[in-house]
């Protein structure tokens, strides 16, 4: 455990015989359970080729649901923990250009992908918001990237002006983003006029949004063969988990997307804080529900 700000401490976690553990690439993240019995996602921030170790890092929320005061107050070196396989909803593409830009324990998944571009030699630059720019998380592996590597802060660069420096579109240009709700909620309304799909976020908190009243709806569960109905008052996740079809759930709160499912008839609704197209057949029963009276999902 290294203290890497006041309120940022990073953990490596090691399997307890040292054996190899399962590869990752930048922008994945891993489920952890605590001693307490609660489940957080947390993003990898260590080195894909360390098949040794995951590092992962936990900010101290005051008013968190109790995981990261657990984790700062309790947790040390030796105990045990249960980390899931990596997932990765926010991989790094193939783009011409790419522009991160992370704000305060946002930069746990932008700094593996600064690396990565940095050794690819590809065009790449990162913009991280802090409030001190004397103490911040990684200091000295965002300096060794070089002058890639812009760090916004009243003492540094200056405060990052969002809707001035994403006014004007970049074409080819791939953006990575990371940070709090109010962080990335600025980044996405600043860059409206952008190409869609240019724009690729993750949230550590639910996008707020408004939603219809729930509606009771019907799921048919192709492969299993089972036909589930769900009420107003459950979500589609619960209701599958008491007809005893097997969904994975992590977060509850539609942002980890352990829980994703095919839709393969009918319209899904969107609620989730991952999905950028409407359209899309990938929903989360967690949080999404149905704009028509059933759905067809391939579980």
């Amino acid at each position: 455990m290294v203290r890497e700000s006041t309120d940022i401490v990073s953990i490596e976690l090691a399997g307890p015989r040292g054996e190899p553990l399962p590869p990752w690439e930048p922008g994945a993240h891993i489920d952890v359970q605590l001693v307490t019995r609660q489940q957080r996602q947390y993003s990898l921030c260590g080195d894909p080729a360390d098949r040794s170790t995951y590092r992962i890092a936990v900010l101290r929320e005051e008013f968190s649901r109790g995981a990261s005061m657990y984790v700062h107050d309790y947790l040390r070196v030796g105990r045990t923990v249960h980390a899931g396989t990596p997932r990765n909803l926010f991989p790094l593409l193939s783009s011409e250009r790419y522009l991160l830009l992370a704000a305060g324990i946002g930069i746990t998944p932008i700094l593996p992908m600064a690396r990565a571009l940095a050794e690819r030699g590809a065009h790449w630059s990162l913009n991280y918001a802090v409030r001190d720019g004397a103490q911040f998380p990684f200091q000295a592996e965002l300096d060794a990237l070089g002058d890639r590597v812009t760090v916004n802060a009243p003492d540094r660069a200056g405060r990052l002006d969002l809707a001035q420096f994403l006014a004007e579109p970049r074409p080819g240009t791939a953006v990575y983003c990371c940070g709090p709700a109010r962080f990335t909620d600025a980044v996405e309304e600043a860059m409206a006029a952008w190409p869609r799909g240019g724009l690729h976020l993750e949230r550590f908190e639910p996008k707020i949004g408004v939603t219809r009243p729930n509606e009771p709806f019907t799921v048919r569960c192709v492969r299993s063969e089972v036909t589930v109905d769900v009420p107003a008052e459950l979500s589609m996740l619960k209701a599958l988990e008491i007809a005893g079809v097997a969904v994975p759930g992590s977060c509850l709160r539609g942002v980890c997307g352990s829980c994703a499912v095919t839709v393969l008839g009918g319209e899904p609704e969107h609620r989730d804080s991952l999905t950028s197209d409407e359209h899309s057949a990938t929903m989360y029963p967690c949080v999404s529900r149905s704009l028509t009276p059933s759905l067809e999902i391939d579980v």
